[in-house]
């Protein structure tokens, strides 16, 4: 066993639609003191649950398999405090009690499956602790995109939309990629939004589509948290990625430096859909946050 030497070490596990990732790290007085471990992998859980509306038998083992390598991790460094939250794809699927059941059998880990008022609440919190001003975070996820405005002291506005980037490529990017019928499905879902438009608030982004972007920009291969957390990603720049994106075959793709393989089938998608909410927002930069639910989920009770 790892000794941390800390008390309050915690660990945080969350289960989104693409992506399942583990935080371990030191907790005092609701701030992050130490950052002891992160781990993401991809493991794709909401493969097609938009379409059936039911979790695959070998998405739920892809991620279980997971699970078991995160468990021993936290075994390891001696953690007792464990927090795990299920996303989009679990909170959507019929059969989502049948896994969290394999997950407790395999893992002996509990899973809570939330809200997207209850996720963006907590990419919120993650995010603006780096801000003195009205921010408005949002949180492009596999299934669902949550939007926040706020301050450190007061959220004005929250809400989770069913639109993501793995919901936008089964949808629209399978066989050709469909981009007016996706551009117009995607601006209907968000014309909630247009209200926002030209008031003053800095538009943060968290989570792997937009983080992926600032390390493909760099070239990283090894993902640096310093060099991409409170990057202010232009247009432009999102727009140079995306040529080199639709340049190049899937397996093509897969070879970019800063670009997770897994990651290579729904950047695309992923991609558009960041476009899109600029373009609903007026925003023409954003600044992106590698600060999001991991560290919101470590900091709130």
């Amino acid at each position: 066993m790892i000794n941390t030497e800390m008390k309050n070490t915690k660990a945080v596990i969350d289960i989104g639609t693409n992506s399942c990732r583990l935080f371990i790290a030191h907790v005092e007085n609701v701030k992050i003191t130490n950052k002891i471990l992160k781990l993401m992998e991809i493991t794709r859980l909401g493969q097609d649950v938009d379409k059936t509306r039911v979790l695959r038998q070998d998405a739920m083992d892809r991620t279980i398999e997971t699970l078991k390598l995160y468990r021993k991790k936290i075994d390891e460094y001696g953690v007792e405090e464990i927090k795990v939250t299920a996303t989009s794809a679990t909170r959507d699927s019929k059969n989502r009690e049948e896994f969290i059941s394999r997950v407790k059998a395999a893992t002996n880990l509990d899973i809570h499956c939330i809200t997207g008022e209850e996720e963006g609440r907590l990419s919120f919190s993650g995010a603006v602790s780096e801000f003195d001003e009205k921010i408005m975070v949002f949180d492009i996820g596999g299934g669902s995109t949550e939007f926040i405005l706020g301050d450190k002291k007061n959220i004005e506005y929250i809400e989770s939309f069913n639109v993501g980037a793995v919901r936008l490529g089964e949808k629209f990017f399978k066989k050709k990629d469909d981009l007016l019928n996706g551009e117009i499905w995607v601006k209907e879902i968000l014309k909630g939004l247009s209200k926002y438009k030209g008031q003053s608030f800095r538009l943060v982004g968290v989570a792997g589509t937009v983080t992926t972007h600032v390390s493909v920009l760099m070239e990283m291969e090894e993902y640096d948290t310093d060099r991409v957390h409170m990057y202010k990603l232009t247009k432009k720049e999102i727009l140079k990625n995306l040529d080199k994106f639709l340049s190049l075959s899937l397996e093509e793709r897969k070879k970019i430096a800063g670009l997770h393989p897994k990651r290579a089938e729904v950047i695309i998608p992923g991609t558009y859909l960041l476009l899109w909410i600029m373009e609903t927002l007026e925003k023409d930069e954003i600044v992106v946050s590698d600060s999001d639910i991991l560290e919101g989920m470590m900091i709130n009770e």
